[in-house]
């Protein structure tokens, strides 16, 4: 190869490789201790979550700053916070791997199953700092009874803010405070929810 098109290769993928952008690694979950505290009547009922390995492996990449990106696992770092959230409003709640089968149900006496869905979005006007500025947490839960039935679907958005002056060591501080606002939202709108106290 003629040192010419040689160059010229290495620029144009170097131009590429700089429009792209990096991803950053982030974690959307900050200080739990922020969420709602437990309610003052919980539901009397056993619930089992469900998120699987495979989920808990999922990357996301979102928009940052800079034409930078982040990259962030959303259903592991919010495994713990929604578990903390449904613990405050039933009896007990079980961490499950896969939907469960009726042995499982019987072992564990669940009354309902809870399975998450997690969307998210990021941005930042900045363009010489990739730290999201901006970040929402779009969390719908299902909850079904043993036979597969739909009890209720909840659905809440969190949104978070930060200024770069406040990021320190902290670069995921918006998308942990979108955390903390979409908990505080499935809590108070599960808690308004009739049918899961049937």
């Amino acid at each position: 190869m003629k040192v010419s098109t040689f160059l010229r290769t290495a620029c144009v993928a170097g131009l590429v490789s700089f429009l792209a952008g990096c991803a950053h690694d982030i974690t959307i979950s900050g200080d739990n201790s922020a969420l709602v505290a437990k309610t003052a009547s919980p539901i009397s009922k056993t619930v089992g979550l469900v998120i699987t390995d495979e989920e808990r492996q999922k990357e996301v990449i979102t928009p940052g700053g800079g034409g930078d990106k982040v990259s962030y696992k959303p259903y592991q770092d919010l495994e713990l916070p929604i578990y903390l959230e449904l613990s405050n409003l039933f009896t007990d709640v079980v961490k499950l791997n896969s939907k469960p089968d009726a042995s499982v149900t019987q072992a564990k006496k669940l009354s309902y199953i809870v399975t998450p869905v997690i969307t998210t979005t990021s941005s930042s006007p900045s363009l010489l700092t990739w730290p999201p500025t901006d970040f929402s947490v779009t969390l719908e839960c299902t909850v079904t009874d043993l036979s597969g039935n739909l009890v209720v679907k909840k659905s809440v958005t969190g949104s978070g803010h930060a200024e770069f002056s406040e990021f320190k060591r902290n670069f995921g501080l918006a998308a942990q405070r979108a955390t903390v606002d979409a908990m505080q939202k499935l809590q108070a709108s599960m808690q308004d929810s009739p049918e899961l106290r049937q």
